[in-house]
């Protein structure tokens, strides 16, 4: 073959791939609307190479290494944490078929400033970038660790993103590489005004567990379904459809959805101010329908006390889902919330691969514990997060 003409073959195969992936773009909301509600669209499948190009992960997860931790070496791994025994509970704080209860306990890392993501992002010391492959990366040019907690949403880039675990990013450091998911299927491409190269707010949390253990088991495939079953509960409860005609896939545009807010306004109104004056609170359990879904417990209440607006505002959302109505009340009380957290620890821990971050998982038939720890004082235990199955 001439030069000419192997020029000529590349080209045609460059064009291919690119007209490939504009018609796949182009003809997924079309698929959408087509779908039931509560039905997953089928989605056309693309060679592997034009999947890494789109940033579009194939429906299988990859298989994570998880290592066993024997007894004898737990010291080294798991620093200090406050066990559940003594932990004390508080509540129950109800709002309709919400229900959360206040974890009080002592502190291993009181002395340890931790920067939450979406107050680094806030005050322009973290920058979450994205190269034009997909892949993130996250600078930390602050004084302090930087804590991107499971869960969280980075709004922007070519994809809203969410991590399967926590994440610690070292003071002054970077270009740290980030695994995440994508919690808004099908677009890879600049949304609106948007910067496709960076994310511009980390504001919300995924919203409910089956979100969250989706993640959790580094599902691609799972985390989409959810989505759009998330997305399908809540135009149900809400009344009207909660998708943003920008995009109809975005978690992140759904969850800034007003009728959603002005729902989610009354469960703030009652429950937000619970924590106020309640120096010795670490965390916090919620039950919703009268069944407890989930608890978060960290290293200090200073920690605690960042992250509350986030994670009560995401469990008030995951409450209106839920929602059934003409349902009868259920009253759970302190220890069910104690046989709850004691049931997430008999499972055998488990060394996750998590971003660089040292990641404990319990795995029971029934719960799944994550213990995060950081490395950078003592492998206290900064994050530990049970989530019912």
């Amino acid at each position: 073959m001439t030069h000419r003409g192997a020029m000529l073959v590349l080209s045609g195969f460059v064009t291919a791939v690119f007209v490939a992936g504009a018609t796949m773009v182009a003809i997924y909301p079309s698929l959408e609307r087509a779908a039931r509600p509560g039905q997953r669209v089928a989605q056309p499948q693309a060679p592997a190479p034009l999947l890494d190009f789109l940033n579009i992960a194939a429906d299988e997860p990859a298989v994570e290494q998880l290592t066993p931790i024997a007894q004898a070496d737990s010291p080294a791994v798991r620093g200090e944490a406050i066990k559940t025994t003594d932990y004390t509970i508080s509540g129950p704080h109800t709002h309709n078929n919400l229900t959360v209860f206040l974890i009080h306990g002592g502190e291993t890392m009181k002395k340890t400033n931790v920067v939450t993501l979406q107050e680094a992002i806030e005050q322009n010391v973290a920058i979450v970038h994205e190269t034009g492959m997909g892949q993130l990366f996250i600078d930390n040019r602050g004084n302090a660790p930087l804590f991107i907690q499971a869960g969280d949403i980075v709004k922007g880039g070519t994809q809203d993103r969410t991590l399967p675990y926590d994440m610690l990013v070292s003071a002054n450091t970077t270009r740290n590489p980030v695994t995440a998911l994508c919690v808004e299927q099908g677009r890879s491409f600049p949304r609106g005004n948007e910067v496709s190269t960076s994310f511009g707010s980390a504001t919300e949390q995924l919203p409910n567990r089956k979100l969250k253990l989706a993640a959790a088991k580094r599902s691609q495939a799972e985390v989409w379904q959810q989505v759009q079953v998330f997305q399908n509960d809540l135009t149900r409860n809400v009344g009207a459809p909660v998708q943003a005609n920008l995009s109809r896939t975005s978690l992140q545009l759904t969850l800034e959805n007003p009728l959603l807010h002005q729902q989610v306004h009354q469960s703030l109104a009652k429950l937000a101010a619970v924590v106020e004056g309640q120096a010795d609170v670490i965390g916090f359990a919620v039950a919703i329908n009268g069944k407890v879904h989930s608890a978060d417990v960290y290293g200090s209440n200073a920690l605690f006390v960042k992250l509350w607006p986030k994670l009560i505002r995401a469990s008030a959302v995951e409450a209106v889902a839920e929602r059934q109505p003409g349902a009868v009340a259920v009253t759970l009380d302190a220890d069910s919330v104690m046989t709850f957290l004691a049931a997430a620890e008999q499972g055998q821990a488990m060394r996750a691969g998590a971003n660089g971050t040292t990641v404990i998982r319990h795995d029971t038939a029934n719960h799944l514990l994550l213990e995060t720890c950081n490395p950078g004082d003592r492998n206290v235990v900064l994050h530990r997060s049970f989530l019912a199955k």
